[in-house]
């Protein structure tokens, strides 16, 4: 018998050795397993996202005010994601992270003023970004955005210039946002500061 299978205990995908249990299609097929979703749920919180910078891009961790902007945007991600409050999910981020009291409160000053005039950052983004909807602008980019428009126009903050805010923008987007978050980032905010 040159054509006899090598092994008569099983044949094809089902193994009696393995009790892992098994899901089928209407034709028998295995039905492999989901995907994981794109975002990692944090494990301090179950249902809030944990945003990780890019692990191919060398980047240093953020510190000093880019940390803090870093967390206002991971907050205002997740609140936007998940429905969250977002001062509840920077609590967290600003604990994982070790973020000073100072630099907890200047992230907080900015995901209020975000959330306290998202309607007209929206509308103020709409202007900037006029072939694209404010809808179809991925959602970090957009959180970026919003974050940068609103230490720029309702945060008052006299020790950050705004080319500074724009550089930090850019620098975040390096970070969280896909490889053309940057620049689109830089030319919308470059439009601000012109």
């Amino acid at each position: 018998m040159t054509g006899a299978p090598q092994n008569p205990r099983y044949q094809g995908n089902i193994n009696p050795d393995d009790d892992t249990p098994r899901k089928y299609d209407s034709r028998g097929d295995d039905i492999p397993a989901p995907e994981p979703p794109p975002e990692t749920l944090s494990p301090q919180t179950p249902g809030l996202i944990h945003m990780e910078p890019d692990s191919e891009i060398e980047t240093e961790v953020p510190t000093g005010r880019r940390a803090a902007r870093a967390a206002a945007v991971q907050a205002l991600y997740e609140a936007e994601s998940i429905g969250h409050p977002a001062s509840a999910a920077l609590e967290q981020i600003a604990e994982r992270d070790g973020l000073a009291d100072d630099l907890k409160a200047f992230a907080a000053r900015l995901v209020d003023a975000v959330e306290e005039n998202r309607l007209t950052l929206d509308d103020r983004l709409a202007v900037l970004a006029p072939a694209r909807p404010i809808a179809r602008i991925d959602r970090v980019d957009r959180t970026i955005l919003r974050l940068a428009l609103a230490e720029l126009a309702f945060e008052g903050d006299d020790e950050a210039p705004p080319a500074v805010i724009a550089n930090e923008a850019v620098e975040i987007a390096k970070l969280y946002g896909s490889e053309s978050s940057p620049r689109f980032v830089n030319g919308v905010l470059g439009t601000v500061l012109r």
